[in-house]
């Protein structure tokens, strides 16, 4: 397969700062034509290595992803499609690792092969996104599969060992009927070789595995399945055998998907729950707990009723949890505002930070609107932690009834965005301008002023909004200034929403409180 260097027509990468809970961007970027999203992130050596979709558009026959590479500035290095002419899918957050070794990339999904059938498919990459190997996964029920009509596989995550093989973990249909309902774990060499093959035994673990993470201190691995009426943390040496499991989640679960960290001695679950009575429209939310790898006990357990957990697309509740380098516990989800005693209808990427104890030190949600009572459709999929503290996370967004967004937010420590990145394409190639805007202070009394890391080279309009959405302050700046001192003294205290915009779209927005 031969690498696809693949031009992305974005119409803009979003950040922009704000304060207080909500936290908004104001651009996004996809191909066009075409349907994309954000769906696995990586960070290594301050370099980000992102998986993302791509829809063959008008007609939609084609679904693929590829692999694109942003340096430490946030500038797109390099891209490659995986089999452009394949109908390729994925799960969210997973499917995708990279070798610290050798910076070569893993990619496991599946590839479908006739009407109906699908096996699971894996990729290998070198650094330079050149294909080395692929290779499908057929169905395990053999007898059946050569004659059923629906032999289903798909490959649900793959992680790299110390030692440069990989476990993948896969869900397939019990003889070929009904959806994939059982699971299996491969491991194998660097080379694409099974040295192992094990089906999961249905009879102990009656859910789908969706995700493991491999404990590099012995080079085994970690998985979550149901047994009995409870979630398990499930343990299993480098050989694929079973060692302990431990229950951790006995409330109805809205689904097997979870998320999950190996973060020194205790392994971090991220999962969800319902309050019964369990009823149509019931809203899941989320459960966190601590698990002790040596003692195989339960650390600590919260449950967070305020943040819901629930999928735009009902494909599957994301949750992924990630370590700061202060010792921190980042968890991402997407779930609906929890406002006023009541959930509303928005959907929307949500972070939320802990202490090594599980207690919440803040919880921001990220929107592409700024109107707090608006619907939206964000669909987070996964982040990473950046060098600087920061967070890296994106998803994807509906743009219409055929069509997506991608969106990639990149925070500061304390969840703010504080970055706007722009993208257009000069002369066939694809530039990234990096542009460090500040709204200050806030909260503000007489003035606020907006400051450049870069001075604009154009004019642009300033906007200012009360709560109702009326425009209550309007201004022009012109180009080629650092700091722009905006007079707000005649305005009532309260709330205020920010857009800036040039003749090319919008800059930047923000809000601040007037006291």
């Amino acid at each position: 397969m031969k690498k696809t260097l693949f031009f992305f027509a974005f119409l803009s990468i979003f950040l922009s700062g704000i304060a207080q809970q909500d936290t908004t961007f104001n651009k996004l970027l996809y191909p066009v034509p075409g349907t994309t999203g954000i769906f696995s992130i990586k960070e290594l050596n301050s370099n980000y290595y992102l998986l993302f979709l791509n829809i063959d558009t008008p007609n939609i026959s084609v679904t693929t992803y590829g692999i694109m590479i942003m340096d430490s500035l946030f500038n797109i290095t390099d891209t490659s499609i995986i089999h452009p002419n394949k109908y390729i899918s994925s799960n969210i957050g997973h499917n995708f690792d990279v070798n610290p070794n050798d910076t070569s990339f893993i990619f496991a999904g599946t590839v479908r092969y006739a009407p109906n059938k699908e096996n699971g498919y894996l990729v290998k990459f070198d650094k330079n996104l050149d294909t080395l190997w692929t290779l499908q996964i057929a169905h395990p029920d053999t007898a059946y599969a050569d004659t059923a009509a629906t032999p289903w596989v798909a490959l649900r995550d793959v992680k790299v060992t110390p030692l440069g093989n990989y476990i993948v973990v896969g869900n397939y249909n019990y003889h070929c009927q009904g959806g994939r309902n059982r699971s299996f774990i491969i491991k194998m060499d660097s080379g694409g070789g099974i040295i192992w093959y094990r089906l999961l035994d249905h009879s102990i673990y009656t859910s789908r595995i969706v995700a493991l993470e491999v404990d590099k201190s012995d080079s085994g691995f970690f998985f979550v399945s149901r047994k009995a009426s409870s979630l398990n943390l499930i343990k299993a040496d480098k050989n694929g055998t079973i060692q302990w499991d431990t229950p951790f989640n006995s409330e109805p679960s809205f689904s097997d998907y979870l998320g999950f960290k190996i973060n020194n001695n205790e392994v971090l679950i991220g999962s969800n729950y319902l309050i019964p009575p369990v009823v149509n429209g019931s809203f899941a939310h989320l459960h966190l707990v601590s698990i002790n790898k040596q003692t195989h006990t339960i650390n600590w357990s919260k449950k967070f009723y305020s943040i819901s957990v629930k999928s735009k697309w009902l494909r599957a509740e994301t949750i992924d949890i990630e370590i700061t380098p202060s010792g921190n516990i980042a968890v991402g989800t997407v779930g609906v505002k929890y406002e006023n005693n009541h959930f509303t209808a928005d959907h929307r990427a949500i972070i939320l930070m802990l202490n090594s104890n599980g207690d919440s030190l803040w919880s921001r949600y990220y929107t592409y609107n700024d109107n707090s009572m608006g619907a939206e459709d964000m669909q987070f999929n996964d982040m990473v932690v950046c060098p600087d503290g920061g967070l890296l996370f994106g998803g994807d967004r509906a743009h219409n009834a055929l069509f997506l967004d991608a969106w990639l937010v990149k925070t500061d420590s304390m969840g703010y965005c504080p970055y706007a990145y722009t993208v257009s394409i000069e002369q066939d190639e694809l530039i990234i301008a990096k542009n460090k805007l500040s709204l200050y202070p806030n909260p503000a009394t007489n003035n606020i002023n907006l400051g450049f890391e870069q001075s604009p080279t154009e004019a642009m309009q300033l906007s200012i909004y009360n709560t109702a959405g009326q425009l209550v302050l309007s201004k022009r700046l012109n180009g080629y200034g650092d700091t722009y001192r905006v007079n707000i003294e005649a305005l009532a205290l309260g709330v205020y929403f920010v857009h800036l915009s040039s003749e090319t779209g919008e800059v930047f927005r923000s809000k601040f409180v007037k006291r």
